[in-house]
């Protein structure tokens, strides 16, 4: 008998988008830490995504993630695999057949995907599978060397100023290929309010569109960061 009196019950939280890091980078995080986070925190079911090394890109590679996780895990986890070889922009698509009854979905995770081509053919690979295609987006070709949000903070600063326009961009065409390949499509750690309408304006015309949004993201802006 657990003495509930005082205190909330609720189902077990999911997050899809987790970093575990193992195998490859086990001084940042490991499956048995990550899990044991989760697991203190209310979340039964985590999504982690492929930034390990090697990457998730091979049936043979997830086994053997899915074998660490089998010995260390406490809670459920349900991996990422990358959507293509190397998590390269220029790898070729991986075979999403034989990985997608093991995974949540396929992601580059923080390296966006800057070919319109590459992504539309891989929207339409995932099509096929009923597979989700999960992404960073950020057209880095307008980040102009930039690390905070471009507006009146960064201009009063001197800083460097990453416009709205290098998510929002990335995240209105990726909606349009969704819609054209008829593709389950979630954006990660949304942070712009123009990337936000692309995605309520697909979920109007009935799109799989989907969306997250990060503690800090949603609650931190430009203006909080302290002079230094």
């Amino acid at each position: 008998i657990i003495d509930c009196t005082n205190k909330h019950i609720s189902p077990g939280f999911i997050d899809m988008h987790v970093h575990l890091r193992e195998p490859g980078f086990e001084h940042k995080e490991t499956v048995k830490t990550g899990t044991l986070a989760a697991a203190r925190g209310g979340y039964t079911t985590i999504c982690p995504m492929p930034n390990t090394k090697p990457v998730p890109d091979n049936l043979e590679t997830l086994q053997n993630f899915l074998k660490i996780v089998e010995r260390d895990a406490v809670v459920n986890v349900l991996p990422y695999a990358s959507i293509t070889k190397s998590a390269s922009e220029h790898g070729e698509i991986v075979e999403m057949k034989e990985l997608n009854n093991l995974v949540a979905g396929f992601s580059n995770d923080g390296v966006g995907i800057q070919s319109s081509k590459l992504m539309y053919e891989a929207m339409q690979v995932a099509n096929k599978f009923e597979a989700l295609i999960a992404a960073h987006c950020e057209d880095e070709a307008l980040l102009y060397g930039g690390y905070v949000h471009r507006g009146l903070k960064s201009e009063l600063e001197g800083w460097k100023g990453i416009t709205s326009l290098s998510e929002s961009l990335q995240i209105a065409r990726d909606c349009l290929i969704a819609e054209e390949t008829n593709s389950k499509y979630h954006v990660c750690h949304i942070s712009t309010k123009e990337g936000v309408r692309s995605v309520k304006e697909a979920k109007v015309r009935g799109q799989k569109v989907t969306c997250e949004v990060t503690p800090h993201h949603l609650l931190l802006v430009d203006r909080d960061v302290a002079n230094t």
